[in-house]
């Protein structure tokens, strides 16, 4: 059993090989009738396969990870989990007839950065948080000298290998800001724009308002055209982080003092393991100071994979332990988010109240157009 190797063993493992070695990476390119083969050639082959992670173009997550859920096997799907709420349940719903689990390979809360992030908040070094910001390009395109602007049109999607900047790397964004956040998501404010030629479908521009259970604010910006804005901002009572390098591993945290603003010292403590800087920890000069322990620290494995291995071990203990997985229905959440700013945008900027008990329309877009491109419907009858 290729988890049972990785959970037991003491060895180091190349971060290249994570998925080549202990997963089946399943990866295709639009091409649905690939679902037999999967089965015929993969499950049917390998019956001792304890899970297996799907890295597929975003309209086979649902289709690939049901057809694995029936065989009884434990499956992690790449982000974002699919391409509606509808899609995500298809996909929850047949691992729950089959008793097995499911993840999302959601790897950016998982970074050790982040996680350190993540508990200065629970501990409540910040405070109580407030405001919650991420502002990404996704590319820094010029402006034609003369622009209109247009709405999301039909066909929603071209169903690509991803979707939208919103479902891309937005689902990364949404995810982290709710974990910012540490509150549930109550209502989306949203505008979606694009600003080139009207046949390129996806989004140049979106920008966001999310209002937590909290009572705390977020703001989501993400665009391919204009100027570059780049940071991520986290505002407490007691304190804040405002990162305009968030891919990078310093952790800009300032607390008060007084009245007075202080920066407070963030130490990374490493070691060269078979030629890989390796993070062993990072202490928060706090009080009390807040540490967190790298727990692939004595593997060869960087910083940019500790994510991609926390996504291994949750699943791996999923399918070993019988316990659900670290993020799993978090994945659904991120979709929620991103239909509730595709939907508030195709009408008129108006509130989207979360939960969304209901489908809305741009999932029913989405729907249509996936009915006319595959001649199928995206969930069977």
């Amino acid at each position: 059993d290729v988890f049972l190797k990785l959970y037991k063993s003491g060895k180091n493992y190349q971060p290249q090989a994570k998925f080549s070695t202990f997963l089946y990476k399943i990866a295709t390119n639009h091409c649905l009738n690939l679902l037999s083969r999967v089965e015929t050639k993969l499950l049917d082959k390998h019956k001792d396969l304890t899970a297996i992670c799907i890295v597929t173009s975003d309209p086979l997550h649902h289709a690939l990870a049901t057809q694995v859920a029936e065989r009884g096997v434990h499956v992690m799907v790449e982000k974002p989990m699919a391409m509606t709420l509808a899609a995500c349940d298809m996909i929850i719903d047949a691992c729950k007839r089959n008793n097995v689990h499911f993840e999302v390979a959601e790897n950016y809360f998982r970074w050790s950065k982040q996680r350190l992030i993540t508990k200065l908040i629970q501990e409540g070094i910040l405070g109580d948080i407030v405001r919650v910001y991420f502002s990404e390009p996704k590319r820094q395109l010029p402006f034609d000298p003369t622009v209109t602007y247009s709405d999301l049109g039909r066909p929603i999607s071209g169903f690509g290998r991803t979707g939208g900047m919103v479902m891309d790397m937005g689902a990364h964004r949404l995810s982290q800001l709710r974990i910012y956040a540490q509150s549930e998501v109550k209502k989306i404010t949203a505008t979606v724009r694009r600003y080139r030629d009207p046949t390129i479908l996806a989004e140049d521009w979106a920008h966001a308002m999310i209002e937590f259970e909290s009572g705390c604010m977020g703001i989501y910006e993400t665009s391919r055209v204009g100027e570059l804005q780049k940071y991520c901002q986290i505002t407490g009572t007691l304190g804040g982080i405002l990162d305009y390098d968030y891919m990078g591993p310093d952790i800009p945290l300032r607390l008060l003092d007084g009245e007075e603003w202080k920066d407070i010292p963030v130490e990374t403590v490493r070691r060269t393991i078979d030629g890989v800087d390796v993070l062993q920890r990072i202490v928060a000069h706090t009080d009390p100071q807040i540490v967190y322990e790298n727990p692939f620290r004595n593997y060869a494995i960087n910083d940019w994979c500790v994510g991609h291995a926390s996504e291994i071990m949750s699943i791996a203990n999923a399918g070993l332990n019988d316990e659900p997985a670290e993020y799993g229905i978090g994945g659904r959440k991120d979709v929620e988010m991103a239909m509730a700013i595709y939907e508030s945008s195709l009408n008129g900027t108006v509130p989207i109240h979360l939960p969304l008990n209901e489908l809305t329309g741009y999932e029913q877009a989405v729907h249509e157009d996936y009915l006319e491109k595959f001649e199928r419907p995206i969930i069977p009858s």
